[in-house]
């Protein structure tokens, strides 16, 4: 009986393990199992001919529709490979995390990351965390719902005021103090950019409209704003924005027959 495959990049392939278990040792058959796992999965991810996106986001309803369809449009690009994690085989791995084999295995591997944010828990957010502290940082963009960064350059009329304040509202680690500190900062900022409006007037507002904002925290608002400040964070509101948004990232464009 012959010896399983092994892939050209395995050293590639195990280096991105040993990071993703932090250098623990891994077994000879556990390093059989995920050579050959990679061998049979990973192929598509790294050809050189085509671009390869890993997608993330929540695999949970109604989430799950947004990502797949991120996922479905990007692979209607000439020359390009899309794929969730979970749409992968196993590796069956009893005594080891698997999902952090995979993501870093395919971190390594992949051309981008594409990742689709919608609510403050949940498992994409650790994945957040684990691209902003990573050199996956580098290739990956982040598709926030509702997010606005309230500095004088994304204040450009009314609107935009009470979309910061309703996300400033909807953070879940902010008590009341500092809820009005930070409205009253935001509103001076506002004024500052030419836009007449008072922390009474932006209140108000927020009553009136029932503005829908994921509850994210300050440290995932902070993320975000890292991402916005290397020009990879990508706001959406609707799943048509999501999409144009999408068609942005960097690769072959879609076919000119399928825009029309």
């Amino acid at each position: 009986m012959s010896a399983p495959s092994v892939p050209p990049n395995s050293g590639e392939i195990m280096r991105a393990v040993q990071q993703a278990l932090r250098g623990l040792d891994v077994g000879s058959a556990e390093a059989v199992q995920i050579l050959s796992w990679a061998n049979k999965e990973t192929p598509a991810i790294y050809d050189r001919d085509q671009t390869a996106y890993l997608v993330l986001g929540s695999y949970r309803d109604p989430y799950l529709r947004r990502v797949r369809a991120v996922n479905d449009r990007l692979n209607r690009r000439y020359g390009t490979y899309a794929f969730l994690i979970g749409d992968l085989s196993d590796i069956d791995l009893p005594r080891l995390p698997e999902f952090r084999v995979k993501f870093h295995i395919t971190a390594t591997l992949c051309d981008y990351v594409a990742a689709v944010f919608e609510q403050d828990a949940g498992g994409e957010i650790n994945e957040l965390g684990k691209l902003g502290e990573t050199e996956y940082f580098e290739k990956a963009y982040a598709f926030p719902r509702a997010y606005q960064w309230e500095t004088e350059d994304h204040l450009t009329d009314e609107r935009d005021v009470v979309a910061a304040a309703a996300q400033i509202r909807a953070a879940t680690d902010i008590d009341g103090e500092t809820e009005t500190a930070e409205l009253e900062a935001l509103v001076e900022r506002a004024n500052q950019a030419g836009i007449d409006i008072s922390v009474d007037a932006v209140r108000t507002k927020l009553e009136e409209h029932d503005i829908e904002v994921p509850s994210y925290s300050w440290v995932h608002l902070n993320d975000f704003r890292l991402f916005e400040l290397h020009g990879r964070c990508c706001p959406w509101t609707t799943e048509e924005e999501l999409l144009d948004a999408t068609d942005d990232l960097p690769g072959s464009p879609r076919p000119g027959w399928e825009q029309r």
